[in-house]
């Protein structure tokens, strides 16, 4: 028989009972609460937005390797959604002289664009920019090629990275060459026939970028390897170890340029033209040639210039002295152009986790060759769909029997870059002879 129930006693404990659910639901809903907050408050922390500031060179941000800097920017910003990366981007002169102010307010940006050699050298020694580790970018994560450190290297400390493999070339115009029935030159005399060839017909030879001034720089270096086969030759005597005036080669390029310049090889007006009219003359097709670097490969791919001049853009290189002791195979490579930190960033972690995956393989070297915008100074994939431009810009380094390792105006001191742009400045706005110019390149490499 079953116990008579006590309904008093039973409905007290049910109250108890249920009483206690509600205290224990009250501090479980109260611990969730204080853990959410937590979560919250974490969540806040990781996700704090920042903004970096990166300074480039590189103003066209829809086409070549501005269109490749934002491409990685933006895919750093889609991993990261907390961090806002401005960009500041001016052409090149603009640029060099802006970052010189920079440097002297101590401007804190983050990431700089840099050009290695003379013009690192003055950032390093304003304290302006940090010291990066080689041993940090070994490996395949980077896949840095051999040697590229040079022009960033001070002191034996590192204060940057390269972005390209940078290398002088005569980009050409198929078409024009054509049509006046003249040959692609592959010796100094056969350059000389096309210019004045070119000229005969109204033709721009060739276009440059006078205003800028180191294009001569590297045109005369360029000279002086193909007189002499020795790329060191020029380095040595901007680090005084020999002198411009004891070595005939110096005085035989010299010689050449006399010719070169007289015979009208460049634009008219050619000292007023900076970077970029000296290469809207030539991509417009009013100038045969336009001596640059293979970091304009992405002209093959800008569709902002004409089908018919991207059809026929092609590449030679540097012809050769009759008399000289170079192989046409030997190179004007270097690296010039890359990125540092600056000191005072107020954010540098966050800026040296940007820098870092700026340089990944599989960011600015992947991205910049692949879109046809450069050849990196990391190793690199053919994938297949290369240019035309860009199967003959990597074979001619592929098969480089030689390369210089340093831009020869960016081997000295920055009073000798400024020094001898402007003695090369004069050469060509006036009629200096050439044993003028081996004299005043020498006085400027005492005086540095």
């Amino acid at each position: 028989m079953f116990k008579k129930v006590n309904w008093k006693r039973l409905t007290v404990l049910l109250s108890f009972v249920f009483a206690m659910l509600i205290v224990l639901s009250a501090c479980n809903s109260s611990n969730s609460t204080s853990s959410n907050d937590s979560n919250k408050e974490d969540n806040n922390e990781e996700e704090e937005q920042v903004t970096l500031r990166l300074f480039s060179n590189l103003p066209d941000r829809t086409a070549g390797q501005g269109l490749a800097e934002q491409t990685v920017i933006d895919n750093y910003m889609k991993e990261n959604s907390n961090v806002k990366i401005e960009v500041e981007a001016l052409a090149e002169e603009p640029f060099k002289n802006k970052l010189k102010a920079y440097m002297s307010s101590n401007e804190a940006i983050d990431v700089t664009m840099v050009h290695g050699g003379a013009e690192l050298a003055t950032l390093v020694q304003a304290d302006y920019v940090k010291e990066v580790l080689p041993e940090e970018y070994e490996g395949e994560e980077y896949n840095f090629l051999p040697g590229v450190y040079k022009s960033f290297t001070f002191n034996d400390k590192l204060y940057g990275l390269p972005r390209n493999s940078d290398y002088e070339v005569i980009y050409y115009n198929k078409k024009l060459f054509e049509d006046n029935g003249i040959q692609v030159p592959t010796t100094f005399d056969e350059l000389l026939e096309a210019v004045k060839a070119f000229r005969n017909n109204n033709i721009m030879p060739m276009s440059i970028n006078g205003k800028d001034l180191w294009s001569f720089g590297g045109l005369y270096q360029f000279i002086v390897q193909r007189y002499s086969g020795d790329h060191n030759l020029i380095l040595d005597a901007v680090s005084k170890d020999i002198k411009f005036t004891d070595d005939e080669n110096f005085l035989k390029a010299a010689e050449y340029m006399v010719k070169l310049r007289d015979a009208g090889i460049f634009q008219d007006g050619f000292m007023t033209a900076d970077y970029g009219s000296s290469q809207n003359l030539f991509t417009q097709g009013r100038a045969a040639m336009w001596f640059m670097g293979s970091w304009e490969a992405g002209m093959a791919t800008n569709e902002s210039l004409s089908e018919e001049f991207r059809n026929n853009l092609s590449v030679a290189k540097l012809p050769i002295a009759e008399e000289g002791k170079a192989q046409i195979n030997d190179l004007l490579a270097w690296n010039g152009g890359g990125y540092a930190l600056v000191k005072n960033s107020e954010h540098p972690e966050e800026a040296k986790k940007f820098f870092d995956y700026l340089f990944q393989a599989n960011q600015w070297a992947k991205v910049a060759w692949e879109t046809g915008a450069a050849v990196p100074a990391q190793k690199y994939e053919l994938s297949g769909n290369e240019t035309e431009i860009q199967q003959e810009l990597t074979d001619i380094l592929v098969n480089a029997s030689s390369t210089a390792g340093a831009f020869a105006l960016d081997h000295g001191t920055p009073k000798f870059k400024d020094d001898a742009q402007n003695v090369f400045g004069k050469f060509f706005s006036s009629d200096m002879s050439a044993k003028d110019l081996v004299k005043e390149l020498q006085t400027a490499a005492d005086n540095q």
